[in-house]
């Protein structure tokens, strides 16, 4: 299921297609994500597949395993947002610059890891001619876990620090409050148009259905949701929730098995003008 978005006016031309998923969720949301970057590529044309991958290991973190599994699946590049050293073995993977896994860009200075990843879309099969894509992670400061820095001075400081003219860039706001994270999308497309193509909200595993250009350029939506189990609380078994709800009691938060889907965005962008020219939500079931 996906839901249809008007297209900004204009001629046809030769689009690059991306496709963004959301937080994997343990097994059930590899396995849905696996699904769903096939259904991307030949249903709908992406030339480039990306994921947050942050809760792949059992809910939280991010293994070798799991990178390795997740890559094999179609990711071209992987996202982490607060969870993202809660393994030590994806410290190894963000230190390591042969691999495609960022943090987020605005956590403190002396943290590890790399605060971007960079894509070359004509390495990719039928993609258009097109400089490089940038993709950027960072972290909302309302109501998140850990501390952070000013999201919007990280994004100025990555953005203008990146050589390449004709290099487009997608924000992941990984954020608790939609307000910040529609805050995040209008700095970028007031700030940054024809660079910033397209903000992407995700951390909360519901998807939202505001998915619009903004300023005939950036294409954003305030959460793409999570690829996992849907019969959950987002992704953790109903039961196990409500016990902690209602009583407060020890337990494990299990990761739910049933109706995995694979949720996220699918950008058309524009790579002559560096435009998001049609953004929509995606909501794929593992039949």
């Amino acid at each position: 299921m996906r839901t249809p978005r008007a297209r900004t006016k204009g001629p046809r031309v030769a689009e690059l297609v991306v496709a963004f998923f959301g937080d994997i969720v343990g097994g059930p949301g590899r396995r849905a994500f696996a699904h769903g970057a096939q259904v991307a590529r030949e249903r709908h044309g992406a030339h480039i597949v990306i994921v947050n991958a942050e809760n792949s290991r059992h809910g939280s973190g991010l293994s070798r395993d799991g990178y390795d599994l997740i890559r094999r699946a179609g990711a071209d590049a992987l996202t982490l947002g607060d969870h993202c050293f809660r393994e030590k073995q994806a410290i190894a993977l963000l230190n390591d610059a042969a691999h495609p896994v960022s943090r987020p860009a605005n956590l403190a200075q002396g943290a590890p890891g790399k605060r971007f990843v960079r894509i070359d879309p004509a390495q990719r099969e039928g993609a258009p001619p097109s400089g490089p894509l940038y993709v950027l992670t960072v972290l909302g400061r309302l109501f998140m876990p850990i501390p952070s820095d000013d999201p919007f001075a990280a994004v100025d400081r990555e953005i203008s620090a990146i050589p390449e003219a004709n290099a487009m860039v997608i924000v992941e706001a990984h954020a608790e409050a939609s307000s910040e994270k529609q805050a995040i999308a209008w700095h970028c497309a007031q700030r940054w148009p024809k660079r910033v193509v397209a903000v992407v909200g995700t951390h909360t595993h519901v998807q939202t259905a505001d998915a619009r250009v903004l300023e005939q350029c950036v294409g954003a939506v305030t959460d793409i949701g999570m690829c996992g189990p849907h019969r959950s609380i987002i992704g953790r078994e109903v039961h196990d929730v409500l016990r902690f709800m209602t009583t407060q009691g020890p337990g494990a938060l299990e990761v739910a098995t049933e109706d995995a889907r694979a949720c996220g965005a699918l950008l058309r962008i524009d790579p002559a003008s560096r435009r998001c020219l049609h953004i929509e939500t995606l909501n794929i079931p593992v039949s």
